[in-house]
């Protein structure tokens, strides 16, 4: 019997991205092992390339340490306010019955892929939390459809490549006043990044070529494995118990009421709507997102104790952020201090020219984020030396944020680390959907390139 030349490509990827898979989970180490490398890698440039000696070094670094102690709490507050907004039994509810509105395995697939994009758009967070409660849901409920299990998750992992958008940390840090490289590059606001033209239709594309492609490479129904009912049975929870609310203290009456969260998010929305009443879209910055989805999953909430007690789940997503960022401000202090950041900005001017800089940054950061996989610690770390080789390049800013985080979002197609929430949820490994994350990881390869080449001289 003949093999077909589908099949064989199929064999080949799949054999391929599983290798892949194995090699990654047994060789690339922890974040947090790579932030002592790291430590250990920029202590011995320093020493080799500077005129620091090791105390002035040590020095250097001790200095950095705590010197991003705000940013570090604005990325903790990010991550936990998402998961907030999504969280709420609201969203919840209205997420399980928007599950039920495609018919047909097509139409799941597509209605699925577009949405998950815009949201991931909107906020990687959110788009996290959404991706789990719908794709889990779309498993049990679309279940005799063929629509094959590990597929539906890949979606929700793939559709991450769309979210460049408002919640990205470099985009708004740079756009926050008082940010860390402030007096080097300015306050950079958002209408010169994240809603740049060039970028605006670079997700345009994205958004209408991801579905698409995640259509063409759909398994068909003949070779779908779908959810077993053991897992089906866990993804579908009990419904929340009612309680008599007469026959609790007053306490714990108060701790359920809607008066007090309502009140003070209501308050919250009217001051973000005087906010853009009077500086427009320049009022959008780390800080008023943060405090837009705070008042926002306060209201969808509706008392306390579902508030405290989502965030209470939601604290388990910054652990990382709490203990890597203090190294990885160490590593800023070395790099900045030290004269580090002169001597590779000055790297980075020498291969570089004004029209090939934004794709070093993106190709560059891509391989940093393989070990480092978190665009807001990495950013500590690129910063002090990608910022003023643009400026000395003549190179807008905006241009290298936008090229900056579309290099860590490639990236993470291949790396599992961002991936492991949404593979924790649907019980799966990462080589499970390796072979699609990988197609998209080779389109955003050539989106981009295309976008940092030829959008430039278009718009």
């Amino acid at each position: 019997m003949k093999t077909s030349a589908n099949e064989n490509r199929e064999s080949f990827l799949s054999r391929f991205t599983n290798s892949f898979a194995q090699w990654a989970f047994r060789w690339v180490p922890d974040a947090l092992v790579f932030a002592l490398i790291l430590t250990v890698i920029v202590f011995l440039a320093g020493w080799g390339l500077t005129k620091h000696g090791p105390e002035q070094l040590v020095g250097d670094w001790m200095k950095g340490f705590w010197i991003l102690l705000t940013f570090a709490m604005q990325m903790c507050l990010l991550m936990i306010t998402g998961f907030i907004v999504g969280d709420s039994k609201y969203i919840k509810a209205g997420l399980l019955k928007m599950v039920d509105i495609p018919k047909t395995k097509t139409q799941t697939i597509l209605f699925y892929s577009i949405f998950m994009c815009v949201v991931m758009w909107f906020h990687w967070g959110i788009g996290l939390m959404v991706a789990i409660i719908m794709g889990r849901a779309i498993a049990v409920k679309k279940k005799g459809l063929g629509i094959h299990y590990p597929f539906i998750a890949a979606i929700s992992y793939v559709t991450a490549l769309m979210s460049n958008g408002p919640s990205q940390a470099a985009q708004l840090l740079m756009a926050t006043p008082g940010n860390f490289m402030e007096k080097a590059a300015g306050v950079i606001p958002l209408s010169q990044s994240v809603f740049d033209i060039k970028l605006l239709v670079t997700n345009l594309v994205l958004l209408i070529t991801l579905p698409i492609i995640l259509m063409a490479i759909a398994p068909k129904k003949e070779h779908a494995v779908e959810v077993d009912d053991a897992t089906a049975a866990i993804f579908v929870p009990p419904p929340d118990p009612r309680v008599d609310k007469k026959s609790l203290p007053p306490a714990e009456r108060l701790d359920r009421s809607f008066i007090l969260p309502v009140l003070i998010g209501a308050a919250g929305v009217y001051g973000v709507a005087m906010a853009f009443g009077a500086k427009g879209l320049a009022a959008l910055d780390l800080n008023m997102l943060n405090f837009i989805l705070l008042v926002v999953g306060m209201i969808l909430h509706g008392n306390s104790k579902s508030f405290v007690e989502s965030v209470q789940r939601g604290t388990a997503t910054v652990y990382g952020v709490i203990i890597q960022f203090p190294l990885y401000a160490g590593i800023f202090g070395m790099i900045s201090f030290s004269g580090l950041a002169e001597v590779i900005t000055r790297f980075f001017i020498d291969i570089s020219t004004p029209a090939t800089f934004t794709w070093i940054v993106f190709l560059y950061t891509g391989i940093i984020d393989f070990f480092v996989p978190s665009a807001g610690s990495k950013f500590v770390i690129e910063a002090p030396y990608i910022l003023p080789a643009a400026k000395n390049l003549g190179v807008a800013y905006g241009d290298v944020l936008n090229a900056y985080t579309a290099g860590s979002l490639w990236v993470n197609m291949i790396q599992p680390f961002w991936a492991l929430p949404i593979l924790g949820a649907f019980r799966l490994k990462f080589k499970d959907i390796l072979p699609y994350t990988f197609i998209g990881w080779a389109w955003m390869f050539i989106v981009m390139t295309v976008s940092l080449f030829l959008f430039p001289k278009l718009f």
